[in-house]
């Protein structure tokens, strides 16, 4: 069962990104093909979880299971994947470097 607390901010997380146009994110995931898109969401997702405090156990299984869904331990794998995919496209590997820039 989701917690509360997760469950708000999922919500928050989607009407941000949903409605912040020029949130910064967005702007380098504009034109972006989706799966470089859906990527990048990825990428500053785990970002996220990976900065959370497991304080208790609660929190700890949380955080476990956003990094499981969302897949962190394979980001590098398929940033690989991705940049071979659109080795002709410039402008996918410029956005996933400024996504690490800008995350890490």
């Amino acid at each position: 069962m989701t917690s509360p607390r997760l469950a708000l901010y999922a919500l928050c997380c989607l009407i941000t990104s949903a409605g912040a146009a020029d949130d910064p994110i967005n702007v380098v995931k504009k034109g972006q093909p989706k799966d470089v898109a859906l990527f990048i969401d990825r990428y500053v997702e785990c970002n996220h979880w990976g900065g959370e405090e497991p304080y208790d156990a609660e929190r700890r299984k949380e955080i476990l299971a956003a990094v499981t869904k969302l897949r962190c331990l394979q980001l590098d794998a398929d940033e690989k994947a991705l940049l071979k995919k659109y080795m002709s496209n410039p402008a996918v590997s410029r956005a996933i470097k400024q996504t690490k820039q800008q995350y890490e």
